[in-house]
Protein backbone atom coordinates (compact mmCIF):
# COMPACT_ATOMS: atom_id res chain seq x y z
CA UNK A 1 0.00 0.00 0.00
CA UNK A 2 2.77 2.45 0.89
CA UNK A 3 4.92 1.66 -2.13
CA UNK A 4 2.04 1.46 -4.64
CA UNK A 5 2.00 4.43 -7.01
CA UNK A 6 -1.71 5.19 -7.07
CA UNK A 7 -4.84 5.27 -4.94
CA UNK A 8 -5.69 2.41 -2.62
CA UNK A 9 -8.60 1.47 -0.38
CA UNK A 10 -7.47 0.39 3.06
CA UNK A 11 -10.10 -1.36 5.17
CA UNK A 12 -8.80 -1.93 8.67
CA UNK A 13 -10.74 -3.59 11.47
CA UNK A 14 -10.06 -2.08 14.88
CA UNK A 15 -11.13 -3.39 18.28
CA UNK A 16 -14.38 -1.65 19.26
CA UNK A 17 -12.97 -0.06 22.42
CA UNK A 18 -9.60 1.01 21.03
CA UNK A 19 -8.94 4.72 20.65
CA UNK A 20 -7.79 4.91 17.06
CA UNK A 21 -7.22 8.51 15.97
CA UNK A 22 -7.89 10.40 13.82
CA UNK A 23 -11.42 9.00 13.78
CA UNK A 24 -14.58 9.99 11.91
CA UNK A 25 -17.60 9.04 14.03
CA UNK A 26 -20.43 7.17 12.28
CA UNK A 27 -22.81 9.54 10.53
CA UNK A 28 -20.46 12.54 10.83
CA UNK A 29 -18.71 14.51 8.11
CA UNK A 30 -14.93 14.44 7.55
CA UNK A 31 -14.64 17.94 9.02
CA UNK A 32 -16.02 16.58 12.32
CA UNK A 33 -13.04 14.23 12.72
CA UNK A 34 -11.96 13.46 16.27
CA UNK A 35 -8.26 13.98 16.87
CA UNK A 36 -8.03 12.37 20.32
CA UNK A 37 -7.27 13.53 23.82
CA UNK A 38 -4.60 16.13 24.51
CA UNK A 39 -2.13 13.48 25.71
CA UNK A 40 -2.31 11.69 22.33
CA UNK A 41 -1.34 14.83 20.39
CA UNK A 42 2.21 14.86 19.02
CA UNK A 43 2.86 11.14 19.51
CA UNK A 44 2.99 10.37 15.77
CA UNK A 45 6.52 10.82 14.47
CA UNK A 46 7.28 12.24 11.00
CA UNK A 47 7.80 8.76 9.53
CA UNK A 48 4.33 7.69 10.67
CA UNK A 49 2.63 10.96 9.77
CA UNK A 50 2.77 10.14 6.06
CA UNK A 51 0.21 7.43 6.75
CA UNK A 52 -2.30 9.76 8.45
Amino acid sequence: MITYDGPVIFDCLVEKHENCFPMIPSGKAHNEMLMGEADTQGVIQASGAVMV
